[in-house]
């Protein structure tokens, strides 16, 4: 007799690392379309969305059958769904999959969890439920009468992918369509156009899932499905990610996605993930991408250094990175990446380097995550020889934390080494770039107005602050959040600034000659001491320069005070009360003529320009600006070298 009921579960996700997160169950959701037809009723449980106890889902629904996803951060949480499972439901069979118990596989294995699915899931729960019993199903481990580990024959990879129904999106649950995927207007979903990569990344768990081999759909199968969450989502706005680890794997498939995407004509962005060595050998797809809406990128870019490169098998090369980067902000696309930090040859001075790096590569976004050995991957056996593995509490598995004995890093200093690189990167100068290429992609090269570049501002804060770390306590996150500033401060924003010019990207026509000569100052505290200031020179006709220093500004014409939990928004505290106190200490250090003319002058801009974002006038970009992004960072190739041969460890 087969199993009838089922219900497949994701765990709430400690996410770590956020860059490219995707809340959305794709994988329980392609499972649930494989065996609708086999089974009475399927239910899946997202605690992404929905927080309520897995007992009340339970009891309203009687499952024959209990399937946990999970990742190694999800280890404990899918266990303990799994035992509370069993102590409800006794007789319960329950099952794990995911990238992490295909590593573990029997380890898994106790007395709340019966099965492990190993490798691509789809078919194997399909014969699964229909047996009623794992024996004989390849790619179940499952435990015997007498508790003894059963390891069937591993399933073969699906070969044709189009053979498998799109997931079964319309099984998510209450509003986590209309509500929990919505951000600033937009609907978020994700599309797989293959599967597996042909990298053999040592930290990657690729070349154990996929055997570094790459599968792909059909283009008219993969835009089919497009059009599909398309309409889900009401025609409306929607921004979808590409979860392929190489989505130009096969680059005249890829070629030929695009050709149908642009000739769907959908309100679609897309991000993707991409090697940087096939952007650069294949320029002309990457451009037609942009084109088709795929405007964000994430490539795997790792390290400046050759030698890392050689020894995690990346495969590429730093002139790759270079000419990558160029041809994507050549085609105002959103070029992101990569780096991995604390290698065991990663020195403390060396990975300070890394953001200067990639502001010299012109980098838009960037994320600099603690090396983290995953089990069973490459890395994690090389190190495991060595008896440096130390922590296997899988909950730090998160590229947060480091789990391995290093010579040089202290777990703490690796943390907050990940949050200052994240603060010395995103200097408030990248988002001058990120309007750049946003008004050359949807605005011919116009000027952005006022009122657009505070939304984007506003935006990418929002971004910054999502994509970084969670931290387990409001404290902890203050620390790292004061970590995180006292990167930004440095000479290179002044300098770059001056040479781009912000009235040359954001139209300030109607606020200059009203606003005139005045220097803005942004004072961050802590404790009541200052330790970074933020602060913009005006004058009747431009934007002298943005500066973060820690040096305080006496002549400030308006000054602004905010403490440091004011940043870090402790949502303990009304929002009323914290206003109330900045307005107070605005007025206290400021002089009344300039505040009264920069509020005159923004009044004036919002009267003028309500509901425009983009101005009509041109930007005004340096000569070459997309071969040199106006560069003024710390990047200096000889010290790197000299660096990484041992000097200043």
């Amino acid at each position: 007799m087969g199993l009838r009921r089922i219900m497949l579960v994701r765990p709430r996700t400690r996410t770590g690392w956020g860059f490219l997160f995707a809340p959305v169950a794709l994988n329980l959701e392609y499972i649930a379309a494989s065996i609708l037809d086999s089974v009475e009723e399927v239910r899946i449980v997202n605690q992404e969305f929905d927080r309520r106890p897995i007992e009340e889902h339970l009891a309203g629904f009687s499952p024959d059958l209990f399937g946990v996803t999970m990742s190694a951060t999800e280890h404990y949480s899918g266990l303990d769904l799994c035992k509370r499972a069993k102590r409800l439901m006794p007789g319960l069979r329950t099952i794990v999959g995911g990238f992490h118990p295909n590593a573990m596989e029997e380890r898994m294995l106790s007395e709340d969890v019966d099965m492990v699915a190993v490798g691509e899931a789809e078919l194997t729960v399909r014969e699964l439920v229909r047996k009623g019993h794992p024996e004989g199903v390849a790619g179940v481990i499952y435990r015997d009468e007498r508790g003894k580990a059963v390891k069937n024959p591993r399933r073969p990879f699906v070969k044709d992918l189009d053979t498998l129904p799109f997931p079964a999106r319309h099984l998510r649950a209450g509003n986590e369509c209309e509500l929990s995927l919505r951000r600033w207007g937009i609907h978020r979903d994700q599309v797989h156009a293959s599967r597996g990569c042909w990298g053999k990344c040592t930290f990657c768990c690729e070349p154990l899932m996929s055997g570094s081999r790459q599968r792909h759909r059909r283009p008219e199968k993969v835009v089919e499905e497009i059009r599909q969450v398309y309409d889900l989502h009401h025609r409306e706005r929607s921004f979808i990610l590409f979860g392929d680890p190489h989505f130009m794997g096969a680059p005249r498939i890829a070629d030929r996605i695009c050709d149908l995407l642009i000739d769907a004509d959908m309100d679609i962005e897309f991000t993707a993930m991409v090697r940087a060595d096939t952007i650069a050998r294949f320029p002309e797809t990457a451009e037609k991408m942009v084109r088709a809406g795929i405007i964000g990128y994430c490539l795997g870019l790792e390290s400046p250094a050759e030698g890392d490169l050689g020894k995690t098998k990346k495969g590429i090369t730093p002139e790759a990175q270079h000419e990558a980067i160029r041809i994507l902000r050549r085609n105002h696309a959103v070029a992101g990446g990569t780096f991995v930090c604390g290698l065991s040859a990663h020195s403390e001075r060396e990975i300070r380097m890394f953001p200067e790096y990639a502001r010299r590569l012109g980098m838009i976004n960037a994320a600099f995550p603690v090396a983290t050995p995953h089990f069973a991957t490459e890395f994690w056996n090389e190190l495991a020889a060595q008896g440096l593995i130390e922590d296997q509490n899988w909950e730090h598995y998160d590229q947060m934390h480091r789990v391995f004995r290093h010579e040089s890093l202290t777990p703490q200093r690796s943390e907050e080494l990940l949050t200052e690189c994240l603060g010395r990167f995103y200097a408030l100068d990248i988002f001058l770039d990120d309007m750049i290429a946003r008004q050359g992609r949807e605005a011919g090269g116009r000027k952005i107005s006022f009122r657009g570049a505070v939304g984007h501002f506003l935006e990418r804060m929002t971004f910054i602050r999502e994509a970084g770390s969670e931290y387990e306590t409001h404290e902890k996150g203050a620390r790292m959040a004061r970590v995180f500033l006292r990167g930004q401060v440095n000479p290179h924003t002044r300098v770059r600034t001056e040479r781009m010019g912000i009235h040359n990207i954001v139209d300030l026509g109607n606020i200059l000659p009203i606003l005139g000569d005045q220097k803005l100052c942004i004072t961050v505290r802590q404790g009541g001491e200052p330790f970074a200031h933020y602060v913009l020179k005006t004058s009747a006709d431009r934007v002298h320069y943005l500066d973060i220093t820690g040096e305080p500004q006496p002549d400030a014409t308006v000054g602004i005070e905010l403490d440091l939990e004011d940043v870090t928004g402790d949502r303990r505290r009304p929002a009323a009360a914290i206003g109330a106190r900045m307005l107070k200490r605005i007025l206290k250090r400021s002089r009344w003529s300039s505040l009264a003319r920069g509020t005159l002058a923004v009044f004036a801009e919002h009267l003028r320009n309500r509901g425009r974002k983009s101005s009509e006038k041109p930007m005004e970009l340096p000569d070459g600006f997309f071969e040199h992004f106006c560069q003024s960072d710390g990047w200096d190739p000889e010290l790197y070298a000299a660096v990484r041969n041992g000097a200043g460890k």
